[in-house]
This record gives C-alpha cells, sequence and structure tokens, in this order.
C-alpha cells in the first residue's frame, strides 16, 4: 500500500500551469525519482506536499487518508521531510541548535547532552557524521545537506523529498550518501529524490516519474529503462553529449598567477602558494572535493576578494590591486556558483538583472540617464539566444525569483559571456540543472573556447571536468595537488588528487 498517494493533481501560476492532472504514489522502503527539466513542475508538485504552495485542485492521500497540510509544519508533524536544493539552516546556529529550531523539547531545562547523544547516534546509524556543536558557518556544503538530512530523521520524518541531493557532493561523497538512502530504504523509509542526473537515477531509484512542461509524461519502472529513453521522455529527444572542442589552445598565457596564497586569517583551507596559467583558447578544469579552496580561488581572479601575497597578471598586466568592476571591464567574467546571494537580483526583473554590468555605458545610459529602450531590446535579443524562459506572460518584466533555476542559470550567463569577456571563470555552472539546461550550457562553454577565449571551470562533476577541459588542475587544502593533461586525466587519478595523495602522476 502507497503511504503517499496524489491524485490529479493541479497548480496555475498567472494562469500558466505549472502541475496539469498530476499522479504520483511513492510507497514505504521505495525511492521514487521526480525527473524533469528545470520549470517542468517538480518543485512545485512536492511544494504542494510540503504545505508550502495549496493546490488548484486535486487530492492527497497520507497513510490512506484525506491530507492537505497548509504548511511545512502541519507537513514535518505528519511524518514528512524535506531537504532543499538551497539548505534552510541558520549559520551562526551550531548544528545541535539548528536540529531544534522549532521543537518542543520536554523539561523546563534543555538537556543539551541527550540531544547531542541522540544526534551521534543518528549520524552514526546512517553514516551522515557531522560535530553537533560545530557552527554551521564552518561547515562545508557536503557538510551543511548532512545536517538538513539529520534534521528531518531527529524530527521522526517517514517521508524523505531530496532536491537534488548530490549536486554539491563528490563522486565519492555520493557513492557514500547512496549507501545512506539504501540504508534508510531497508528501515522503511519512503524516499523522494529530484535529480536530473541520468546515472544516478539508474544507480539508486525503483521507480521514475517524469514531467514535462507541468504535465506528467510517464512512470516507469527504473530496472525497465534506460537513460535513453528518460531523456527522450525528459526533453523529448535525443542528447548529444558530443561536445565539439576543436583546434588545441594557444600557448600565449591569459592569466597568470605566481605563487598567490591568502591571508592566515581566512577562515576554511585558506589558499597557500597557487600558481597556475591559464592559455588562450582553453578550458582549465579546476576539480577538487568542495570547501577546499575553490570559491576563493574564483573570488580572488574576479577580484571579490583580495589576496595576501603573490601576483596575478592578466594579459601581461598585474591587476592584484584592481577592484571586481575593472577586472570585469578588463575582460573577466564570473559565472558564481551561488546565483542567489551572488549573481542575481531576485525582486528584480530579467531586463534589470541583465543590465547590472552595463547599466551605466552607452547604449544603455547617456548622461547618466537610463535608455530603457536599449536595455528592452537587449534583453529581448539575449533571451532568445540563450533560450531564457520567463513564467506566464511577463516576458522580461518577469520577476527573477518566480524563474526556475535553470533559467536563472541562463540569465546569468547570458549577461556574462559578452563580447567584453575574454576570461570566463564558471564556477558549478551546471549545478542544479536538468540535462537539457546543462547541455546548453556546456555547449556555450565550449562555443568560448573555440572563438579563442580562456575559460576557467571549476566543477564538482568530474564527468564534465573530463568531458571539457583540456588541462585539469586539482585543488587539496587550498594548495595545487596536481595538473594534468587532457589525455593523461581518469577518474582514479583525479579521485586520488582530490583526497590529497600525490605521486609523480599528480606533479607539475
Amino acid at each position: 500500500m502507497a503511504i503517499l498517494e496524489m491524485k490529479n493533481i493541479c497548480k496555475a501560476f498567472a494562469g500558466v500551469y505549472a502541475n496539469k492532472n498530476i499522479n504520483l504514489s511513492v510507497e514505504k522502503g521505495e525511492i521514487h525519482a521526480l525527473l524533469g527539466e528545470n520549470g517542468a513542475g517538480k518543485t512545485t508538485l512536492v511544494n504542494i506536499l510540503f504545505g508550502i504552495y495549496t493546490a488548484d485542485g486535486g487530492e492527497i492521500l497520507w497513510k490512506g487518508k484525506a491530507a492537505g497540510f497548509s504548511s511545512p509544519k502541519e507537513a514535518i508533524a505528519a511524518g514528512i521531510g524535506m531537504v532543499h536544493q538551497h539548505f534552510s539552516l541558520v549559520q551562526k546556529m551550531t548544528v545541535l541548535d539548528n536540529m531544534i529550531l522549532g521543537t518542543k523539547e520536554n523539561g523546563l531545562i534543555l538537556d543539551r547532552a541527550s540531544i547531542e547523544k541522540r544526534i551521534v547516534d543518528l549520524a552514526q546509524k546512517y553514516g551522515l557524521t557531522v560535530d553537533p556543536k560545530a557552527r554551521v558557518c564552518d561547515l562545508s556544503v557536503g557538510e551543511q545537506q548532512r545536517v538538513e538530512i539529520l534534521k528531518a530523521l531527529y524530527r521522526n520524518a517517514e517521508l524523505l523529498i531530496l532536491d537534488e541531493p548530490t549536486g554539491v557532493l563528490t563522486p565519492q561523497e555520493t557513492a557514500q550518501f547512496f549507501d545512506v538512502l539504501r540504508n534508510l530504504k531497508k528501515e522503511g523509509y519512503a524516499i523522494i529524490i529530484i535529480t536530473h542526473r541520468m546515472s544516478e537515477i539508474m544507480a539508486i531509484s525503483d521507480r521514475v516519474t517524469i514531467l514535462r512542461d507541468g504535465r506528467q509524461v510517464a512512470d516507469l519502472i527504473t530496472s525497465e529503462t534506460d537513460p535513453a529513453e528518460l531523456s527522450r521522455y525528459m526533453i523529448g529527444r535525443d542528447l548529444n553529449e558530443h561536445y565539439d572542442i576543436t583546434k588545441p589552445a594557444e600557448e600565449e598565457d591569459v592569466l597568470v598567477i605566481e605563487h598567490v596564497s591568502l591571508p592566515r586569517k581566512h577562515k576554511g583551507h585558506p589558499l597557500h602558494d597557487i600558481s597556475l596559467r591559464v592559455h588562450r583558447g582553453e578550458i582549465l578544469g579546476i576539480a577538487g572535493v568542495e570547501g577546499n579552496g575553490q570559491k576563493e580561488l574564483a573570488e580572488i581572479i574576479a577580484g571579490i576578494q583580495q589576496q595576501g601575497s603573490g601576483k596575478i597578471k592578466l594579459n601581461g598586466a598585474d591587476i592584484g590591486k584592481e577592484s571586481a568592476k575593472k577586472r570585469y571591464e578588463s575582460g573577466i567574467a564570473y559565472i558564481s556558483d551561488d546565483r542567489h546571494s551572488d549573481s542575481l537580483i531576485v525582486d528584480m526583473n530579467i531586463t534589470e538583472n541583465l543590465m547590472l554590468r552595463e547599466y551605466c555605458h552607452e547604449p544603455y545610459s547617456h548622461h547618466r540617464i537610463l535608455n530603457r529602450k536599449a536595455m528592452v531590446h537587449d534583453a529581448k535579443r539575449k533571451m532568445e539566444e540563450y533560450q531564457v524562459k520567463a513564467s506566464g506572460n511577463s516576458g522580461i518584466n518577469t520577476k527573477v525569483k518566480l524563474m526556475s533555476g535553470g533559467n536563472q542559470q541562463k540569465l546569468i550567463i547570458a549577461r556574462e559571456l559578452s563580447d567584453k569577456a575574454k576570461l570566463i571563470i564558471a564556477s558549478q555552472p551546471t549545478r542544479g540543472l536538468d540535462i537539457g539546461a546543462t547541455e546548453f550550457v556546456r555547449r556555450m562553454l565550449v562555443k568560448q573556447r573555440n572563438a579563442g577565449k580562456s575559460v576557467i571551470l571549476i566543477s564538482a562533476d568530474l564527468e564534465e571536468i573530463m568531458a571539457l577541459s583540456d588541462r585539469i588542475a586539482v585543488l587539496f587544502g587550498g594548495r595545487i595537488a596536481g595538473i594534468l593533461d587532457r589525455g593523461d586525466a581518469t577518474v582514479d587519478r583525479i579521485g586520488l588528487l582530490m583526497g590529497g595523495v600525490t605521486g609523480e602522476e599528480g606533479r607539475l
């Protein structure tokens, strides 16, 4: 018997259906994958289940009884836990305090020792080790994800909803995480996993429900399907994963980093003695376990952080003391790994976000007066060129917060890949994107490379790194563990360097 049944669920925004007559059933001890492009309606569907949205039509049965949760609090109390793609943790609080936030612990005095023991026991049982006394802001993204899952288990969830749970994990961490899910499955937990990675669906799920444009197009048993069929249902065509990487990179250095380090007071892994060269017409991949200095490296190059020592040269000119704005004017574009915090103003519309870099230049302004006609014309052109889709009929006036994650990412890329860009820093550019959007973003980066521009690709996806990179540098503990040429790179060799195992094969 299904623990959850969602029947003929409908939800519309501004007259446009995000879900139309969706049916979903999940049984105890089942891992059910929810697949679809960004904007297909997956998150809307689980948000209805979790009480964030109210369905316009349809019925929800929870443990055989009619249910309609009006808030996440009601869903949690009923035994449903959800780990969002963007975590909902209080960064300055400890793991323990995040666990109990909003709960009613017995007794007049909070027994922190017993709560800590329960958290440790849960963590050990499911392989989700984390320090209850650690502050969340000091944890890696992968560790924060563990806290989110533990928080749901601590609150006695019987159904776990996981939205893109492996987007922040290395291949090794993903394998460990899947072991956790298998243990939960054996214990009788029901799991809904939203993911865009075909290999993960085939490896971990029992059944797959596929959505496209807000409608349910297939419900399949995983063992009876394959990635090609899933792709056809999901995007309506076969996926082409061949990337036309033409002529070899030039020898000319566009970016030279010499012995760059972060100040010792910097938290986490301070970058130490980083030396790199990026050639014209090259994609340099940066691999490493999350939190080993990738973000710091990207921000130092982009000018968001200042190095403590060393030199950074762009086309032979020292830019180490230049501002982020001046570096952009010199040709450095930055696609951040955190689109909400670093790249977009979500309460502004598409046109305004596309103009964040160029609003002060001709033809978009003249004598400090904005030329909105030129801005609108440029926004329409970029939306078409980069296949950016907006909700409803608002078009370029759509607020960014109403767009899917994939379309938000395309919006950032449309802004950053300007004619001015000579060096593109792309940090986790396909994180959380569906296979169609991922294919598009990768092709755009290869197009820049083939046009003679330089790309620094920072990605936790080793398949992506290996498919697109001319050379691969591996970061471990804030240092370069090794640099491999495309032809010499294997998953095993990169994996060893990511774990800090260096040998002659990983040295410069």
